[in-house]
């Protein structure tokens, strides 16, 4: 009925449950409640099984006013030979030299003595906010040689630690050396000295990125011109199976991270891997540095006694050109060209050698590059006979060799893939050949 109060269908289940709770000596409200047991005694930062991760490594627990992490050490003597060069080499080469290998004038004071060479291993591989150093490796020459220093974090909450080690580590340098640091490390890092409100030691250091150089020099013969490749196509290393592709690298920390200090041994081997493939990249910049700046140690004066592959010179006469070492630069296309080159890059050593010359205004030399250029690699190219066109329709003022190159020149452009750059090749050449036949026909 309408308005009837009607009691829960379970009241009696309900009342049971209380009265059996007040048996148990349960009371409602807060009174006469018991202080909750004292909470066991906090325990160690870091279990008894951590100390096996630093036995791995040969590390110690550094103490900072930030908190703790781990520091692993490795010494080096000067002498020890890294692609056949000692360590100890990259010390004689001079900031000019550094300057000119980077296209960068303010690098000319760089000092080896004084620099960092710094690899991080992180949490991932996009960047961003989200992704953090759980390793920062520094390598610096110092009285006893060249010493690796590899500061880890074993839980995301040491992370103040490690930045203050390094800012340590950094305190003493005024230079940096990275590989592809410009466009990753470095902003990572930044990023998060700004997120733990720390102020940065990277802003004020000199600093050589190695990839770009690295890229400039080799990719018109290597296939990659990533750090690992580049030990075993140039310095003739090659690593022990301890390493670790560096794709795996997240993945390795996250299941150390979760194991709260209480890692698995395979996950320790693991972890051991990942400092070995850190340590080894470290080291094998200081002599890929030696090999990238000794080219331009003689300041243009001359090209370096060394045996090269023809791919190689043609990538120095182009750094030599940027330079406006023009003789180096010469010297240095004559060498590709007279090495072996694939018909590609034979085309790229002609046209960098014909360009140089006719910005000289030697031009009959250039004339004999452009020649040189038709007889001796196949396939349609254009550049020579349109070449061959101009200098015989303004240098030599003889309009009926630039007719006829041009002619060659739209028999090769027709030859060419279809497409607008045909298209554009064709409009321009028959603009030319209209032109001089028109001059040809005022003549006579």
């Amino acid at each position: 009925m309408a308005g009837e109060e009607h009691a829960p269908a379970n009241a009696d289940s309900v009342a049971e449950r209380l009265r059996r709770l007040q048996q148990l000596g349960v009371r409602r409200g807060r009174a006469g409640l018991a202080a909750p047991p004292a909470a066991p005694p906090a325990a160690a930062s870091h279990p008894a099984t951590e100390p096996d991760l630093a036995g791995h490594l040969t590390a110690e627990e550094v103490v900072t006013p930030a908190g703790r992490c781990l520091v692993a050490t490795h010494r080096y003597p000067p002498d020890e030979a890294r692609g056949g060069w000692p360590l100890a080499a990259t010390l004689a080469v001079q900031g000019a030299a550094v300057a000119a290998c980077s296209r960068d004038p303010r690098l000319a004071d760089f000092d080896f003595a004084r620099a960092a060479f710094l690899d991080t291993e992180t949490s991932g591989l996009a960047g961003g906010a989200g992704t953090f150093a759980f390793m920062v490796g520094v390598g610096t020459f110092e009285a006893e040689g060249y010493v690796v220093r590899q500061v880890f974090m074993r839980s995301p909450a040491e992370e103040r630690a490690l930045l203050h080690v390094v800012s340590e580590l950094l305190a003493r340098c005024n230079g940096l050396v990275t590989f592809n640091g410009r466009s990753f490390d470095a902003p990572l890092l930044n990023t998060r000295y700004a997120l733990q409100r720390q102020p940065s030691p990277l802003a004020d250091l000199l600093h050589l990125d190695l990839l770009p150089a690295a890229r400039q020099r080799w990719r018109l013969r290597l296939p990659s011109c990533a750090l690992g490749a580049l030990e075993q196509d140039i310095l003739a290393m090659q690593r022990s199976q301890a390493d670790v592709p560096g794709w795996l690298i997240p993945s390795i920390y996250q299941e150390y991270a979760r194991s709260q200090g209480r890692p698995r041994p395979e996950v320790l081997e693991d972890m051991t891997r990942v400092f070995y493939h850190n340590r080894e990249d470290i080291v094998s910049m200081a002599p890929l540095a030696t090999l990238l700046c000794a080219p331009f140690s003689l300041a243009g004066a001359a090209l370096p006694e060394a045996s090269l592959p023809a791919a190689d010179w043609l990538s120095l006469g182009r750094c030599y050109e940027e330079l406006e070492w023009l003789e180096t630069g010469e010297a240095a296309y004559r060498r590709a060209l007279a090495g072996a080159l694939p018909a590609e890059l034979r085309s790229l050593a002609l046209r960098r050698l014909g360009g140089l010359l006719k910005r000289q205004e030697r031009r009959a030399e250039a004339a004999a590059v452009w020649h040189d250029w038709i007889t001796s690699v196949p396939g349609p190219e254009v550049t020579p006979y349109e070449e061959l066109a101009k200098h015989h329709e303004w240098q030599e003022l003889d309009l009926a060799a630039a007719r006829k190159w041009t002619l060659w020149g739209l028999h090769t452009a027709r030859q060419l893939p279809p497409g607008p750059a045909r298209e554009e090749t064709l409009s321009s050449l028959q603009h030319r050949l209209e032109r001089l036949e028109r001059k040809l026909a005022e003549r006579d």
